[in-house]
């Protein structure tokens, strides 16, 4: 007993909520049955009326549950709202930021005109339509991003608002943040007549007079005098395309000494183009120079370079700029020219490359998806036949130069040149020597109006006419002819060796393949040529020598492998020289003398009927006359 008297004085206190065990052991210890009885009913009762008064407790603390989530959540939406009203005007801030493009105010009329429904607005509507047609008639490659000032297709109407809303919110952020250009101005009485004035922001205002009949002239005029005096470069180009080539010269060269610097490097290409017409081969190369130290990763600057060496016949220098202008197009997110321009660049370049390397066939078809492209209309149609030309395909080059000519960048001089000049190889490559020589006389009338001609001629076409004259047998006048050609002019250096070889002047022609070769050791043109006048020598095993060079630095130059077989022919081994031709076919389908010596091979090699099949192929095929009479005497049956 005492040791339970220890035990319970030990316990913890009661709280006094509930009953204490131990105060109920030692009651029903001490007490009868029936006090013990009604101890515990009333103990039952207390706890009955403690759940009750719990109960009652939790009834009231549950609408405040609901309460306290329904603030907690009145609270989130209300961050929420807050949060998406912040990231709106952070969005409206940002956008405002970034605006650029034109905006037309509404112009300032006399009351009558506004009377008779010529509102202010309508003027600046008008002046709108005229600036989208500039715009639209305006085609370059380069980038909206590379501009100082760039609309983009961004040049809209505004109408002020009255009050305040978040329009006129959004407008005011623009004009504080923004970049955007705006145009305003005011038609007004002036005399008998009226006057338009137009301004841009940041600029003086350009006034144009003249009577009420004449509003749409004045329109137009100042809408052309706002494009000039922001998009100066799309303008100049613009006047190149309408016709008016002395007014885009001189936008050329302001921009060029006196433009920004995005816009100068440009300016210069601009003036080269119109100096291709006027001045001599080293001022246009000067001038592209400079654009290209200014910009030395712009791909249009550096394939003006390849152009250039190209038009100067250096073919060396010309691959490796057009290697380098590729270069450049391959570098991620371009910033200079539009995505559309990367591809159109792209393209004209390997084309350029795939030629310069022998690969007629593969720059032929590169460079005419480039010329049907309607949206650059370049470059210039007369390429594409030379290329088709060179494939040995005279009806593609000739249904090329007949079609209609293609809008491109370059000048007048540049296009009748290469027309003239790829009209020359068509001949050239059916024999019609004669009608080579003629074509000299279409350089008359361009070398009136274009002084440029004397000098684009010597490369272009001087060699293809000093060639003609010696297979007529005028060797002197083809000496004569070649004779005041520049001493770096590859293609001018080839027509001299062949020239020498005609004449029976075997060591100088030789001397003069060893230039050429030297001039441009990566092309395999001269090599090819070597080849040809060593197997006329009856040397078919020399010939097959530089027959294998042009090949290695060709591998799809038709000619080389066309010149090997006949070589293999020579040679008594006409068995070997089928593979030749047949490689050949594959770069040169459309080549009747390809398909002549092939069926003559097979005669010699004995499948007699698989020479027929061939044979007929060259009948069908552009065949010069000599080749001609030569398939006419071949077996046939």
């Amino acid at each position: 007993m005492s040791e339970e008297m220890a035990g319970a004085e030990s316990a913890p206190e009661s709280s006094g909520a509930g009953t204490d065990p131990v105060a109920v052991t030692l009651a029903l210890a001490g007490a009868s049955r029936a006090r013990a009885d009604a101890f515990l009913k009333n103990q039952e009762a207390f706890i009955a009326d403690q759940r009750h008064h719990l109960h009652e407790q939790f009834k009231q603390l549950r609408p405040k549950l609901w309460e306290v989530r329904l603030g907690v959540l009145l609270r989130i939406a209300t961050a929420f709202v807050g949060a998406a009203a912040a990231a709106a005007i952070a969005i409206m801030v940002w956008n405002a930021a970034r605006a650029e493009g034109l905006v037309i105010d509404t112009f300032s009329v006399p009351a009558e005109f506004a009377q008779r429904g010529l509102t202010g607005e309508v003027v600046a509507n008008r002046v709108l339509d005229r600036l989208t047609l500039l715009q639209n008639g305006t085609i370059t490659v380069r980038a909206a991003q590379s501009f100082d000032n760039s609309w983009g297709n961004d040049i809209k109407v505004e109408i002020p608002e009255t009050g305040i809303s978040f329009g006129e919110l959004y407008r005011y952020l623009k004009e504080w943040l923004g970049h955007e250009s705006h145009l305003s101005g005011e038609v007004v009485r002036s005399g008998q007549g009226i006057s338009l004035t137009a301004r841009v922001s940041g600029s003086s205002g350009v006034t144009f007079t003249g009577t009420e009949a004449d509003l749409d002239k004045l329109v137009e005029a100042a809408a052309e005098s706002v494009y000039g005096q922001t998009q100066a470069f799309r303008y100049a180009i613009y006047l190149d395309s309408h016709n008016r080539p002395a007014e885009a010269l001189d936008v050329y060269k302001d921009l060029a000494m006196n433009g920004s610097g995005k816009d100068r490097p440009w300016g210069y290409v601009g003036w080269a183009h119109h100096a291709y017409d006027t001045e001599t081969s080293d001022v246009v190369k000067r001038l592209i120079e400079t654009a290209y130290a200014r910009a030395p990763d712009n791909p249009v600057v550096v394939g003006e370079l390849a152009l250039d060496e190209v038009d100067r016949s250096r073919p060396e220098n010309a691959l490796l700029r057009s290697k380098e202008t590729l270069s450049v197009l391959d570098k991620p997110d371009q910033p200079l020219i539009s995505a559309s321009g990367v591809v159109v660049q792209r393209e004209e370049y390997e084309a350029r490359t795939a030629a310069l390397t022998g690969d007629f066939g593969k720059a032929a078809q590169t460079l005419r998806d480039v010329v049907e492209n309607k949206e650059t209309g370049q470059p210039t149609s007369p390429v594409l036949a030379q290329y088709q030309i060179r494939d040995h395909d005279p009806a593609a080059a000739r249904a090329t130069l007949a079609a209609p000519a293609q809008r491109n960048v370059f000048g007048p001089l540049f296009n009748a040149m290469y027309a003239i000049a790829a009209q020359m190889a068509v001949d050239s490559e059916v024999g019609d020597w004669s009608s080579v020589v003629a074509h000299r006389r279409d350089l008359v009338p361009l070398a009136r109006q274009y002084p440029g001609t004397r000098f684009r001629a010597l490369t272009l076409t001087v060699p293809l006419a000093a060639y003609a004259e010696a297979r007529l047998g005028h060797i002197a006048a083809a000496e004569a002819e070649i004779g005041p050609t520049p001493a770096d002019c590859y293609d001018c250096l080839r027509a001299r060796a062949r020239i020498a070889a005609l004449a029976g002047q075997a060591a100088r022609a030789d001397w003069w393949f060893a230039r050429a070769t030297d001039a441009a050791p990566s092309i395999p043109f001269a090599y090819a040529d070597w080849g040809q006048s060593l197997l006329a020598r009856r040397q078919p095993d020399a010939a097959i020598a530089k027959f294998t060079i042009a090949s290695q630095k060709g591998p799809r130059f038709a000619d080389a492998l066309e010149g090997w077989g006949e070589a293999l022919m020579a040679k008594n081994q006409s068995h070997l020289a089928l593979a030749r031709f047949a490689e050949a076919e594959k770069y040169a389908p459309q080549w009747g003398r390809l398909h002549l010596k092939w069926g003559e091979a097979l005669v010699y090699a004995g499948r007699k009927e698989e020479a027929k099949k061939q044979f007929a192929i060259a009948a069908g095929l552009d065949l010069a006359p000599a080749e001609r009479a030569e398939l006419a005497g071949l077996p046939r049956a």
